[in-house]
């Protein structure tokens, strides 16, 4: 009786051990979480958190968090997010290595325009260099930060010499002169020939000062036709190691999700709504009602493309990120996700 009463005990412990490893290896079961910045990242999930999408899961958690946080949502030893949405440049420093997560592909690829005064010429890959001459002066939000960078990509590409200043009284007159400057900061009278800003500000920014600025260059169509691979989208291996039928239905809900948000049936209200209720701490989301236009959704650049297809781009944007920045961003081959 004894030998019978262990080997029940045995075996009520083995299942409950495999029950423990069924249900870690995803079998439709428990919640997954996402983390996403809000602004134009969000929208690439705006379907899904419409829809209330779980795919066959318990529940899905939707979040949209500020920007500035994000990292630490995939960073430390348990990280939060099962998925998330990040800037390229922050997935290859903190998840590069493919060792916790991989990279399913690319939602966005460039929010970035140059704002310019009324007479302000409009940027283009054939007046550039003939625009951009010595002595001209740029306002940039984030200069030393992903918005500068990628501006500074674009003068590369047209071989226009700049000198980033860190004294606004600085000047340079052999070369294009780069300043930051604060959104605040952005305003027709304002002592610089172009300013660089993402979308809604930049949209915002023309309607309020009633085409007093302008839309006045497009970093995306200047840098390449389909512009720059901007934001990821990552899972844990994990989840993609067990339950690899979900992530590929989350991926096509995703890719899906670009035409929904373009679609005339799908208001700007719809699409708030959405976001607003990925914030669980009620702060006011980067779009509204009054700002997400059909155009400035255009403008985000939001479409999907796989890592397979991403992979040559994205390792060739970050060396670029990396030659401009003074920084190291690089990627394995085992970030890519290979579904």
């Amino acid at each position: 009786m004894k030998i019978k009463k262990f080997l029940a005990v045995v075996l009520a412990v083995m299942t409950l051990a495999l029950g423990g490893v069924f249900a870690a290896c995803g079998n439709n079961k428990g919640e997954v979480t996402v983390y996403a910045p809000d602004g134009a990242p969000a929208l690439a999930l705006a379907r899904l958190m419409s829809q209330e999408m779980t795919f066959g899961k318990e529940a899905v958690d939707y979040n949209i968090v500020d920007a500035t946080t994000i990292q630490t949502y995939v960073s430390g030893e348990s990280p939060q997010a099962d998925i998330a949405v990040l800037p390229v440049n922050a997935a290859a420093k903190v998840l590069g290595d493919g060792s916790v997560y991989q990279m399913l592909g690319v939602v966005t690829h460039g929010n970035l325009y140059a704002l310019g005064k009324a007479d302000s010429v409009v940027l283009t890959e054939n007046n550039i260099v003939s625009t951009l001459v010595a002595g001209t002066k740029i306002g940039i939000l984030q200069l030393n930060n992903f918005v500068g960078w990628a501006l500074r990509l674009v003068l590369d590409k047209y071989d226009i010499d700049y000198a980033v200043q860190t004294d606004p009284a600085d000047y340079d007159e052999t070369k294009v002169n780069l300043y930051e400057v604060t959104a605040a900061q952005i305003i027709p009278t304002a002592d610089y020939d172009y300013m660089i800003a993402a979308e809604p500000a930049v949209s915002t920014k023309v309607s309020k000062t009633n085409g007093q600025l302008k839309v006045a260059g497009d970093l995306q169509a200047l840098y390449g036709v389909d512009g720059y691979p901007q934001a990821v989208l990552v899972a844990k291996n994990t989840l993609i190691k067990n339950d690899a039928a979900f992530v590929k239905e989350f991926i096509a809900a995703v890719d899906d999700g670009a035409d929904w948000l373009l679609d005339e049936d799908t208001t700007a209200k719809t699409i708030c709504e959405a976001v607003m209720s990925g914030k669980p701490d009620g702060s006011s989301p980067t779009f509204t009602e009054d700002n997400l236009t059909k155009s400035v959704i255009e403008n985000c650049s939001v479409f999907f493309e796989s890592a397979a297809d991403a992979k040559s781009e994205v390792k060739d944007f970050l060396a670029k990120l990396s030659a401009v920045s003074g920084m190291s961003f690089s990627v394995s081959d085992g970030f890519f996700y290979r579904g």
